[in-house]
């Protein structure tokens, strides 16, 4: 298999193209704004190189060879792809062209991504999204696996290839049936966890932020660790408790985004307890400039988005980052 020469580039190729689709040297060294004398010496390089000629050169007219006939569609083929990995590349960093992949606790994608993508979407029409709502254990594999770009959640568990990055801090609560008469908010608007006790808890399966938290709480009741059903997600959770089998631990944004008119929810204090979503990414692979930009526009709609009672930014949470 023969090898191109090392010094054959692409102004030796481009110089072929012109001569032949020109048939004059002196055309072509106009259409690429250089002399004759440097497009004849490059395309007589390039004859040297290949050890064929590639054009048939008379007194009027510049003709191609059979060789020179053979290898014109090639090279074309070569410059006008490699033309369109450099335009491609520049279109990426430019956010005319991209996709961005985010794994996000669902209540995160309700009530942060969704609005925060509108807004991107908007400016960045020809950047493509790819959401994806899961537990706190499947993101940080998606993100430590590079199947998304980044994950917004709260931490699951220590993991050395993956830097988070605090960005809202959410306090928990109770979720209860409006008509439960044994549960009344106090003056301040909290329950206590005390108020709880005798009561069926409903939690969550095992790889969530949320049961991670409470499971590391030693000063939270024993129940808050080992609720007595578990559901696989708060949506679950929510239509156990509207069914009246318990009460369900859960921050205010997940809250917020299961509520009907039939439940009611309280922030529950001595102790309080707030869980820290964070922008989960890669250590080793930096972001894409459509990522970093989604993640812009993430910090720049919660500083002025209308949360819940409950939620707060986390600190230095809007600066911008990449």
């Amino acid at each position: 298999m023969h090898r191109l020469p090392k010094h054959v580039t692409l102004k030796h190729l481009t110089a072929f193209v012109a001569v032949a689709q020109e048939s004059s040297f002196t055309h072509a060294a106009k259409r690429l704004f250089q002399t004759q004398s440097s497009v004849t010496s490059l395309v007589r390089q390039l004859e040297d190189a290949l050890g064929t000629q590639l054009f048939a050169r008379t007194s009027r007219r510049v003709l191609l060879t059979a060789a020179g006939e053979e290898f014109l569609p090639r090279v074309m083929r070569l410059l006008a792809d490699f033309d369109g990995a450099i335009g491609d590349v520049v279109r990426f960093g430019a956010l005319e062209r991209g996709r961005v992949g985010v794994a996000a606790a669902p209540s995160a994608i309700t009530q942060i991504i969704a609005p925060a993508a509108a807004a991107f979407s908007a400016q960045y029409p020809a950047i493509r999204l790819y959401l994806s709502d899961d537990n706190s254990g499947r993101i940080q594999r998606k993100v430590a696996t590079r199947e998304v770009d980044f994950g917004l959640t709260s931490r699951w568990a220590d993991a050395p290839g993956l830097h988070f990055d605090a960005l809202l801090e959410d306090r928990f609560g109770v979720l209860y049936r409006r008509d439960d008469a044994g549960l009344h908010p106090g003056r301040d608007g909290t329950m206590r966890w005390a108020d709880l006790a005798g009561r069926k808890l409903v939690g969550v399966v095992d790889e969530t932020g949320i049961m991670a938290l409470l499971r590391a709480r030693a000063d939270l009741p024993i129940e808050a660790a080992a609720p007595f059903y578990e559901a696989s997600s708060t949506t679950s959770q929510a239509a156990l408790v509207k069914a009246g089998m318990g009460v369900a631990v859960l921050p205010a944004l997940a809250a917020q985004r299961v509520m009907e008119p039939e439940l009611a929810y309280a922030l529950l204090a001595r102790p309080t307890v707030v869980r820290t979503l964070c922008i989960i990414r890669h250590k080793e692979y930096p972001l894409s400039p459509a990522a970093q930009a989604l993640i812009l526009g993430i910090r720049t709609y919660l500083r002025t988005a209308a949360l819940p009672a409950g939620c707060k930014l986390a600190a230095g949470a809007g600066r911008k980052r990449g």
